[in-house]
């Protein structure tokens, strides 16, 4: 029936790209886990079932997204995806930060709606086929409208994925029922790094978007990083962990190593739906970790060069041997063994389902070195007894969200609850200076 209608074969509209089985299989998963854990938290709660029906309604825009080879699919399941997460976000709209972080998200949404309209519009006039697997094909040098296409792609990903400075609203959205801040970090936010996996084509012609996404998440890995080892809070810990991450995971994308990006995206979605699901738990955990004091630098530089150089001896490239040790001075000596391992993963089960990645330039791989280097430095700064004010700016992300959230309310003025918030953090900003 669907053929007689539109003369399609059923199967073009469903993507050919094997990222999109892995990722739809991951989400399927974890929101089954999200909708079960809902029954027993909302239990007693008089709109329960408005919130079940908003949760299904936002894991059904997510296998939209990562299920259609359609242009047009693709951009009405993202659009749907932010609606159904800006209902959810103010479920207890009594809740002033939660307003915040929705209003600050909604605005962020539409700009990064429009960037991937934009681009998906200018595929289409160059290609002149609605089919994804068509538009982000590259054969040969990329045409001026293919170039802006995939920087405004790229834009969009790290606006979804919650990259500095456009990262407060995913800090205040622990105010949301843990549910839903499960399913965000598990399976919305990463949706950015699954839309450059697609686009990987484009990505790697295009020296404009691979810059412009090294450059962002790469800062944003090291600010994110060393805020949040200096939170007390479980969940906003979680929450700077998943900025850092999905940063690391761009950079895997502009990098080229599509497979380890895939792998690392289901890697981390169901580490932090455990990590929400199960917060109560970790309490100890963090109070232990703020209890042994900052991480001593030493024991992260150790395994980072260890590894990178067992690994360059077995021929991995110098942009994965640095972006290994970023990494590894991110998870400090028991990390080691997981990312070797996950690195054999993602070469055996994932390197064979993408295309071959593009080879990076020693520019690209200076970089990530540089940020390695970076955030080394601030784990030795943090641990210096004489830094505390260096230590306060860490650990509000060096004030980047108070500015962005001024620009915001300046575009679009909130109602007078959110103002007052706004005032607070900008008077704990001056006790602080």
């Amino acid at each position: 029936m669907l053929r007689a209608l539109t003369g399609v074969e059923p199967g073009q509209w469903f993507s050919p790209h094997p990222a999109s089985a892995v990722v739809a299989l991951v989400v399927t998963f974890i929101g089954f886990l999200v909708l079960r854990f809902s029954r027993n938290y909302l239990a007693g709660e008089p709109r329960q079932d408005v919130f079940l029906r908003r949760v299904l309604w936002l894991l059904g825009g997510v296998v939209l997204v990562v299920t259609t080879n359609h242009a047009l699919l693709l951009l009405a399941g993202w659009v749907g995806i932010s609606l159904a997460l800006h209902s959810l976000l103010l479920f207890y709209p009594e809740r002033p930060r939660a307003q915040l972080a929705a209003h600050k998200k909604f605005l962020l949404a539409r700009m990064a709606e429009l960037s991937l309209a934009i681009a998906l519009l200018l595929l289409y006039l160059h290609h002149g086929s609605p089919w994804l697997n068509d538009l982000f094909s590259a054969d040969g040098p990329l045409s001026l409208q293919q170039h802006v296409a995939i920087v405004l792609i790229a834009v969009a990903a790290l606006i979804k994925c919650a990259q500095l400075p456009v990262h407060g609203w995913l800090i205040q959205v622990v105010e949301a029922p843990t549910p839903v801040s499960a399913l965000l970090h598990a399976g919305v936010i990463n949706l950015g790094g699954y839309l450059l996996i697609l686009a990987a084509p484009l990505l790697g012609a295009s020296v404009a978007a691979q810059w412009l996404v090294l450059v962002v998440a790469g800062l944003s890995v090291v600010v994110a990083t060393l805020a949040m080892c200096l939170q007390t809070s479980v969940k906003e810990r979680l929450a700077w962990s998943t900025s850092a991450q999905m940063g690391l995971m761009l950079l895997e994308c502009a990098l080229g190593l599509h497979a380890l990006a895939l792998l690392h995206l289901a890697a981390h979605s169901c580490y932090k739906a455990h990590g929400f699901l199960a917060a109560a738990d970790n309490m100890n955990k963090v109070l232990a970790q703020k209890l042994s004091g900052p991480p001593r630098w030493r024991y992260r530089l150790l395994p980072a060069a260890v590894f990178s150089l067992g690994l360059w001896l077995l021929g991995v490239t110098p942009a994965a041997l640095a972006l290994l040790a970023l990494t590894l001075v991110m998870l400090g000596p028991l990390g080691g063994v997981l990312v070797a391992g996950a690195y054999l993963a993602q070469k055996t089960l994932f390197g064979t389902l993408l295309p071959a990645p593009f080879v990076p330039g020693w520019p690209e791989t200076v970089w990530v070195c540089a940020m390695a280097l970076l955030l080394l430095a601030g784990f030795i700064a943090q641990g210096d007894p004489r830094r505390m004010r260096l230590r306060h700016w860490l650990h509000a992300g060096l004030f980047l969200d108070h500015w962005s959230t001024r620009l915001t309310l300046a575009v679009w003025p909130a109602p007078i609850e959110q103002l007052a918030l706004l005032s607070a953090a900008k008077r704990n900003k001056e006790s602080w200076s």
